[in-house]
C-alpha cells in the first residue's frame, strides 16, 4: 500500500466509523434572544395586561388561552379559566390546592422532578402557587415555571418553558419583569372575540 493510500485510511477511517452516531447532546437549533425593550400586552377579555420584551413574539390564543410570547425554543403563555368553585383563599385552602396540584402535575407526568414548590400571596395582592421543575419534552431537557394566580373567579397561569441553560436568562429578561407589571381584573369575558 502506497504511503498516501495509508494516510488516507488513517484520516478516514475515524470519520467513517462515527457515522450514523447521534452526539451526546444534540446542536441548539433555535437561540433565545436576550430580551430586550418593553411594550404593554393587553387582553381585556381575560382581565390581563403587562408589559413584555419587544423582540420576542407575541401570539394571541383563544380562552381559556391568552398569549404564548416566543424566542428560539423558549416559551411563556398564559392561561385564565373560570373557576365556578371557591378558589382558594386561606392558608390552609391555598395548601389544599398546592398538593392537589402537584398531585396532577405526577399525574400528567410521573417523571417531572419539581425543584420547588411553594404558595405566597405576594403575586398582584392575590393568593398564588409557584412550582419550578424539569422535565423532557421531545427529548429535551426543559425547565419549567409554573404560576397559578387566583383572583376573583379567575385561575391565571403564567408558565414558562426554556431548555435549562436558558432558564435564568427568560426568568430574569421576561418572567420577572411579567409578573411585575402583571394586573388581573379576576374576570374573564368568554364572549369577547
Amino acid at each position: 500500500m502506497s504511503r498516501a493510500a495509508l494516510l488516507l485510511v488513517v484520516v478516514c477511517l475515524p470519520l467513517l466509523t462515527s457515522c450514523g452516531e447521534e452526539p451526546d447532546h444534540p446542536p441548539r437549533i433555535f437561540k433565545t434572544k436576550t430580551p430586550h425593550g418593553s411594550r404593554p400586552a393587553e387582553f381585556p377579555e381575560a382581565g390581563m395586561t403587562f408589559k413584555r420584551p419587544r423582540n420576542w413574539t407575541i401570539r394571541r390564543r383563544a380562552l381559556p388561552g391568552v398569549f404564548e410570547l416566543v424566542s428560539g425554543e423558549a416559551v411563556v403563555a398564559g392561561w385564565a379559566y373560570t373557576r365556578a368553585e371557591p378558589l382558594p383563599e386561606t392558608d390552609a385552602q391555598l395548601e389544599a390546592a398546592r398538593q392537589r396540584l402537584l398531585g396532577a402535575i405526577h399525574d400528567r407526568d410521573p417523571d417531572f422532578e419539581v425543584i420547588s414548590g411553594f404558595a405566597t400571596r405576594e403575586i398582584v395582592n392575590a393568593p398564588a402557587i409557584d412550582i419550578e421543575g424539569e422535565q423532557v419534552i421531545s427529548k429535551r431537557r426543559l425547565r419549567t415555571r409554573s404560576v397559578h394566580i387566583y383572583k376573583g373567579d379567575v385561575e391565571y397561569v403564567i408558565e414558562s418553558l426554556a431548555p435549562s441553560p436558558d432558564h435564568a436568562l427568560v426568568e430574569r429578561g421576561v418572567m420577572k419583569p411579567l409578573l411585575d407589571s402583571l394586573e388581573l381584573t379576576g374576570e374573564v369575558d368568554e364572549d369577547a372575540g
